[in-house]
């Protein structure tokens, strides 16, 4: 079999959907794809550029654009949530290789009316929040799934209302800023 780096992330990106980010491993990608895990590393040299390659993929599921910053977050949002532990993939990938990440660098040029590094804050105390609030909420899908914790009706139409609240507050607070 023929193995390509579309494959790899393709195997990761399922793997993550089905697993979550502690149940994906080289060693689980190269199971899904029916190879030994060394052949894996052939396409990508770590554990660590996989998960940028699988971050970039959930990353392009949604768009992450417009010419408001509301928008922008909850596009973000919806991004993360369509995978298990979107949240958590993308925060790491956030520290470990930020460029790799290019719907997230228009973000500043939302906060026109703030100077450009301030620009830059704003848009990153936004992806913070959203990063944040995304992982409690998968984090807390998780608990459910473990039956940890018992599923609370209505949660996703308070969570829906308290992250639109929490983005309404940043971006108007930061508009108070840049007055």
């Amino acid at each position: 079999m023929s193995l390509s780096r579309a494959q790899v992330v393709d195997a990761a990106y399922a793997v993550l959907g089905e697993q979550g980010l502690a149940g994906t491993s080289m060693r689980r990608v190269a199971t899904e794809l029916g190879v030994q895990p060394g052949a894996l590393y052939y396409h990508v040299p770590s554990k660590q550029d996989l998960l940028t390659e699988v971050a970039v993929r959930i990353l392009a599921a949604g768009p992450v654009s417009g010419v408001d910053p509301r928008q922008a977050a909850h596009d973000l949002r919806a991004a993360l949530l369509r995978v298990r532990d979107g949240a958590e993939v993308v925060s790491f990938v956030r520290a470990f290789r930020p460029e790799a990440l290019e719907p997230l660098h228009a973000l500043p040029g939302l906060f026109g009316g703030l100077p450009p590094g301030r620009a830059q804050w704003a848009a990153r105390t936004l992806v913070h929040y959203v990063l944040g609030f995304v992982a409690e909420e998968q984090n807390r899908d998780e608990l459910v799934r473990s039956t940890i914790v018992a599923d609370e009706p209505m949660r996703a139409t308070e969570s829906e209302e308290a992250f639109r609240f929490g983005v309404d507050a940043i971006v108007e607070g930061l508009t108070v800023l840049g007055a």
